[in-house]
């Protein structure tokens, strides 16, 4: 179980507090753009330290100016382990690329691989398919099932898109409201239009 206290900015309630289940699973959490849904991810990594949680944000964070292995490297220095992640989501030979030398897809695909390699409790994916095309968005979904299966640690995605991870099974909440409170939904109403 994940929980989080009130969400302010400033003096205003932006999310209510909550918790929800995160067993060995995915769940999603989807909402309109500005309901607060990136700020949710930050209140559960605040309140939830115990659980060593990551946050893999929508924009890669990779440093630039390291390779793709001295990335990794700064949380992971078993190479064994970095290339075993590496070839498990179809990206053996980017160890020596740089960042701004890969797609958007394959950056984010790394920020995830260095989120696993931080050894989590919790691993959050901050709209990990926004703006991919399809094909990319079915490689990280097949990554992210890969993920679940090798590592066991509890993943959330937050989305506009709930319908790109269909494929996962997971656990549907939903993020509505002013202030916003976590719901939980069915399959039906999230894979619905926003």
């Amino acid at each position: 179980m994940v929980s989080w206290l009130d969400c302010w900015f400033g003096d205003q309630l932006i999310i209510r507090s909550g918790a929800l289940s995160a067993d060995p699973e995915v769940s999603v959490i989807s909402g309109p753009s500005g309901v607060g849904k990136t700020t949710l991810l930050r209140g559960i990594c605040r309140h939830n330290q115990s659980l060593n949680p990551r946050l893999v944000f929508q924009e890669p964070t990779l440093l630039p100016w390291l390779s793709v292995t001295d990335n990794l490297r700064v949380v992971c220095r078993e190479e064994s382990l970095q290339k075993h992640w590496l070839d498990l989501f179809d990206l053996p030979r980017v160890g020596d690329l740089r960042p701004g030398q890969l797609s958007l897809g394959m950056q984010r695909r790394i920020s995830i691989i260095r989120g696993i390699l931080a050894k989590p409790g919790l691993l959050l994916l901050d709209e990990p398919s926004a703006s991919l095309d399809p094909e990319n968005i079915e490689r990280l979904i097949t990554n992210i099932q890969v993920a679940t299966r090798e590592s066991s640690i509890p993943i959330l995605v937050v989305t506009h898109n709930p319908i790109d991870f269909k494929d996962l099974e997971p656990s549907y909440y939903q993020l509505a409201g002013r202030p916003a409170e976590i719901l939980r939904s069915t399959p039906s109403n999230e894979l619905g239009p926003d």
